[in-house]
């Protein structure tokens, strides 16, 4: 008969694989208290590893310590705790002093890179594993597409495709499932409905990856329907289901859908909402122009609104012009995130949109006298295999010259098309000639005229841009598609953009 530690240690294995931390912390709590509680091996690897998966490393080096044998399951287990801590240099130190490595430590480590956002060093320990002789099982190659999709590294990606069509991994539903989601991340949508539907038997995982690809690029009406035929097969959603449903409600103006799917999820499928579920709510309703709705929602929640709620219904405020509730939001954003200057960026924007200067001009100076740093636009572009990243105003590329008189083309071009710049996009109080100038120089627009003279015609302009694309980029790019006949796709910090060649958005202007 199983004495009671092992049956506990059982149970928090259990618990860790089904990401129900807390009650495996108190099981341990329990084992610590137990009669003749033993510290074998057998009991702190699972101990081990469900501290791992949560990143709590204090507990996880209390039971490293006392261990009576570290063998390759417990380094591995560590590699993975020091990875989730960000401590990626400990992380390293264990894995290089761990003489015996077999495809599971060589995996944490890879996946620790990529999941940190070096992947250049996780291709770097891959290549190592393959000279060595590890063959690569279907978690390292996850950890390796899933990395590609981080990076927005699509030929690598799709070189790790082919490489898994030729295996037996290409069946396994996870390895599919981070195949849609690369593929979807790096705005070939097509690629990620195709690799989806040619999946037998897709898990609750491989569901979720195509609804959160089809919430991120704005396919609202193909989200819902792939979520009901999701439970139509019997599959069950969880909460990450939810989130991928509600954002796509959110960025295609589905309010009543949205509000229907959330009232639904503890009645109807027993998954309880979580902050970022009432985040999602606020954010849809926000984006509707329904701000009293979400100040009414803010005050029925259980808890208090976190960063990303405050910060989706300042935006809100700031796209809807409204100013009182937008210096709510703000305050309260800047309790949670003192640091995050993209709070004082927003409420400078409403201030300069009430054309009221003396108040931007104070943001400003608070600014720079807390010396914060104004997180600055960038955009980037893969062309053959090599990722060219540009600011605003930039004049660093080699091929500057050939890019600004594209540039001057294009102005003049979309100019005769009917395009006139919405200089309310700047935030500053200058002449507007000069805001016209600020606008033709933004970092999307670099990237879009470096990749038309730089990409075969035949492939879609994929840009990158960790902010929101601003509304007069927005306009101009639609036009800009039309006049070069070109797909162009941008993604920016919350979703994708697909300008078509007929002069249209995806989004329906809509975001």
């Amino acid at each position: 008969m199983l004495k009671e530690p092992t049956i506990l240690a059982l149970l928090i294995q259990t618990y860790g694989r089904s990401g129900k931390l807390q009650k495996g912390k108190q099981l341990h709590a329990r084992l610590l208290t137990s009669a003749g509680w033993p510290a074998t091996t057998f009991v702190a690897n699972h101990l081990l590893s469900m501290y791992s998966k949560c990143g709590d490393l204090p507990h996880a080096l209390s039971l490293f310590d006392v261990m009576p044998h570290r063998n390759l399951i417990t380094w591995t287990a560590m590699i993975t705790g020091y990875s989730k801590c960000d401590s990626l240099a400990a992380a390293r130190m264990i894995f290089d002093e761990l003489s015996d490595k077999d495809e599971v430590s060589w995996t944490a480590m890879i996946d620790g890179y990529a999941k940190n956002g070096d992947f250049e060093n996780s291709l770097v320990v891959f290549r190592d594993a393959i000279q060595r002789g590890i063959r690569p099982n279907e978690f390292t190659f996850s950890s390796l597409i899933k990395g590609c999709a981080g990076g927005t590294v699509l030929e690598q990606g799709i070189q790790f495709h082919s490489q898994v069509i030729k295996t037996s991994f290409i069946l396994d539903a996870f390895v599919c499932a981070v195949l849609v989601d690369m593929y979807g991340k790096c705005g070939l949508i097509s690629s990620s409905t195709q690799i989806f539907e040619e999946t037998q038997s897709p898990t609750n995982i491989t569901w979720n990856s195509i609804v959160g690809v089809l919430a991120q690029h704005g396919c609202g009406q193909k989200a819902v329907e792939a979520f009901h035929q999701m439970v139509g097969r019997h599959v069950e959603p969880n909460h990450v289901t939810f989130v991928s449903l509600l954002v796509a409600c959110s960025h295609s103006g589905l309010v009543k859908q949205g509000l229907q799917f959330f009232n639904s999820m503890q009645e109807k499928f027993g998954v309880e909402p979580r902050d970022e579920h009432y985040s999602c709510v606020i954010d849809m309703l926000g984006r509707a122009g329904r701000l009293g709705e979400a100040e009414e929602f803010i005050g029925r929640m259980p808890a208090e609104p976190n960063a990303f709620a405050w910060c989706s219904l300042l935006g809100a405020c700031r796209t809807h012009g409204h100013k009182a509730l937008g210096e709510l939001a703000a305050e309260k954003l800047m309790e949670i995130e003192p640091e995050n200057t993209g709070t004082h960026v927003l409420l400078s924007t409403i201030y300069a949109g009430a054309r009221q200067w003396e108040d931007v001009k104070a943001v400003r100076r608070l600014i720079r006298d807390s010396g914060m740093k104004k997180l600055p636009g960038m955009s980037w572009v893969e062309v053959e295999k090599k990722t060219h990243v540009f600011a605003a105003d930039d004049c660093s590329h080699p091929r500057k010259d050939e890019i600004y008189e594209k540039m001057e083309e294009l102005w003049a071009r979309i100019g005769e098309a009917g395009y006139v710049p919405y200089t309310g996009a700047v935030v500053s109080n200058v002449e507007e000639r000069e805001k016209e100038r600020i606008l033709k120089h933004h970092s999307e627009r670099i990237a879009v005229a470096f990749a038309l003279i730089s990409s075969p015609v035949e492939k879609p302009i994929i840009v990158m841009k960790n902010l929101r694309v601003c509304v007069d980029c927005h306009a101009a790019i639609k036009l800009i598609a039309k006049i070069e006949k070109r797909t162009i796709i941008v993604r920016d910090n919350a979703r994708f953009h697909h300008f078509l060649d007929a002069g249209e958005c995806s989004c329906g202007d809509y975001w």
